[in-house]
């Protein structure tokens, strides 16, 4: 904290918070900072929250301080978002504290975050299996484009909050929600702590806040490392027939998966992750080892393209060189599509973001395979009109050079579709008959004149 800084303390009337108010008014003067008060009514309590907003405000009222008052209804809250009751009051407060920041009305937000909850945090934080970023617990100040949230007892004991108190002659509200075992956060206080402090380490809190410190500077090496590589790994847009790239108007960006390989598995594993959270989404454990498999099966088998799952949002799907991270619900348009081709005429794909011509061609083919093209062209009948369609199970088709139809099926393996992309693949009827279909070179086309039928493509 600097001179001049207007610092809000989130005060909810019990002993941590009003322990943090009087330490900072203690040291007001010495800091030359700007004291106000922060309460949040989590809608919770009922008439105890009630009375905790109104001890916060005769204690701010007694020193003279400002209150901002914020108040939220956390169990619609966790009802609507399908989460925790813990968790949304926790987000509710996040909120009201940002808010606060961003009207400027603080500069920084003080929480009166404890040795005690960096205890608990870290502790639940290995029970769910999290990373060096999950050990890194409950971090010292939090920046945020608009101030910061500062948590400046962390070295501090819970107990010895409440004795400084007892020695002011300072009260405090107990909440009764801290005795209630449905919250995860209360079961670690009451039972496992104390297992662990009676036949562990008797100073399992201190352990446990070590942990937290030395996670986070891990953290920050790590941190600093995926900022320099990230940029060089990413590449934009998706990969368009014929080589280059395409833009497309759905969120998600592509890693390249060799320059991935190349980085230790550590890096990779954070790599995935934070290449997620550009996007807004995380991957927990088993996401990124599932992708790594993917890539892994990929190298060793040439596998199929496949996806990850992760939640009902997010994807990442396997090309050939690349990993895809997208937005599912923009895969909405693998439904079958089938569109009238007018001769001569083009039609626009949307799903594919392509457009697809046919025209006559007038006199003969020229080039050294042209009488061969001529003597295994197709004669079609008199056209009006060509569909162009998805390819559904069962199609067959008569590339060029050859003496037989092969399943459309089979003719795909080679280009290493993901599924969306193998379901999206157009090729062109006429009549019952397949003539064309994408990036395989078709028999030359005749009309019942001789005239000759050219269809191409070009992506947009």
């Amino acid at each position: 904290m600097r001179a001049g800084e207007r610092v809000a303390a989130a005060v909810s009337g019990g002993a941590d918070s009003v322990a943090l108010l009087r330490i900072l008014l203690h040291l007001r003067s010495d800091l030359g900072i700007v004291i106000s008060v922060a309460h949040f009514h989590h809608g919770i309590r009922g008439a105890d929250a009630d009375a905790d907003e109104t001890f916060v405000r005769d204690l701010a009222s007694t020193h003279d301080l400002e209150v901002h008052s914020g108040c939220g209804e956390s169990r619609a809250h966790a009802t609507k978002q399908q989460i925790s009751l813990e968790t949304a009051a926790r987000q509710l407060r996040a909120k009201f504290f940002l808010e606060l920041l961003e009207q400027k009305k603080a500069d920084r937000v003080a929480t009166a975050h404890t040795m005690d909850d960096q205890a608990e945090t870290v502790l639940m934080k290995v029970a769910r299996g999290s990373g060096t970023r999950g050990l890194s617990g409950i971090f010292p100040e939090h920046h945020l484009a608009t101030g910061s949230i500062v948590r400046p007892l962390l070295e501090v004991r819970r107990e010895e909050l409440r004795e400084y108190l007892q020695a002011l002659g300072q009260q405090w509200r107990e909440d009764n929600t801290n005795a209630d075992f449905i919250f995860t956060r209360n079961r670690v206080r009451a039972r496992v702590l104390p297992v662990l402090r009676a036949d562990l380490n008797p100073s399992i809190e201190l352990a446990l806040a070590h942990v937290a410190e030395i996670a986070r500077g891990e953290e920050q090496y790590w941190n600093d490392q995926v900022t320099r590589l990230l940029p060089l790994l990413v590449v934009s847009g998706q990969p368009a027939r014929g080589g280059g790239r395409k833009q497309t108007r759905s969120r998600g960006i592509s890693v390249e998966i060799e320059k991935l390989r190349q980085q230790p598995l550590a890096l990779q594993r954070r790599l995935l992750r934070a290449a997620a959270e550009q996007l807004g989404f995380a991957m927990d454990f088993e996401h990124v080892q599932a992708v790594l498999d993917l890539i892994d099966q990929r190298a060793r088998r040439g596998a199929e393209s496949k996806t990850v799952e992760c939640g009902d949002l997010w994807r990442v799907r396997l090309l050939f060189r690349e990993l895809r991270f997208e937005e599912a619900a923009s895969q909405n348009s693998t439904a079958a599509y089938e569109l009238q081709l007018a001769v001569p005429g083009e039609i626009r794909v949307p799903g594919l973001g392509t457009t697809i011509r046919a025209r006559i061609c007038e006199g003969n083919e020229t080039g050294h395979n042209a009488s061969y093209n001529r003597a295994h062209s197709i004669r079609l009948p008199a056209l009006s009109e060509l569909v162009v369609r998805n390819w559904r199970a069962g199609d067959r088709f008569q590339p060029a050079r050859h003496t037989s139809e092969k399943r459309v099926k089979e003719l795909l393996y080679a280009f290493h579709l993901s599924p969306e992309e193998k379901q999206l693949w157009p090729v062109v009827i006429a009549g019952e008959r397949i003539v064309w279909v994408r990036s395989i070179e078709s028999p030359e086309l005749r009309t019942h004149t001789g005239q000759r039928l050219s269809i191409e493509e070009s992506v947009e």
